[in-house]
């Protein structure tokens, strides 16, 4: 005969794992507003340059489309990057026998990122002031 009671359940690992679940959610939610605003200001500086003094609307420079292209592809590129890692931290949570696997590589790649915008902001903000 097979005992059919329930497993305890250690009270003080389940309120662990409910706080790693709201800091996911809330680390998620921070990325969210990071990718969003990369987007938005992707759009927003494609936009500045068509108004730019000495641009018409048939010739548009072309770096300042390529930059906005280029925020809101980071933006796209950094929100698919926080899923993955909300997702690899809410799996190693549900498993009981799964330790969390080190996102590192995640981090690196998303530091990258947004040093890499930072750094095409920077270099389309100093050609528009010399244009």
């Amino acid at each position: 005969m097979t005992d059919l009671r329930p497993t305890p359940l250690n009270t003080i690992n389940e309120l662990a794992k409910e706080r790693n679940r709201a800091a996911a959610e809330r680390t998620l939610n921070a990325w969210t507003a990071l990718c969003l605003s990369l987007m938005g200001f992707g759009v927003a500086f494609e936009q500045v340059s068509r108004r730019w003094p000495g641009a018409t609307p048939s010739r548009v420079p072309q770096p300042s489309v390529l930059v906005g292209i280029g925020f809101v592809g980071m933006g796209v590129v950094l929100l698919g990057l926080a899923l993955v890692q909300h997702r690899l931290t809410i799996n190693a949570l549900e498993r009981q026998d799964r330790v969390l696997d080190s996102v590192n590589s995640l981090n690196r790649l998303a530091v990258i990122t947004i040093l890499l915008a930072g750094l095409a902001g920077l270099g389309a903000t100093l050609w528009l002031a010399g244009a």
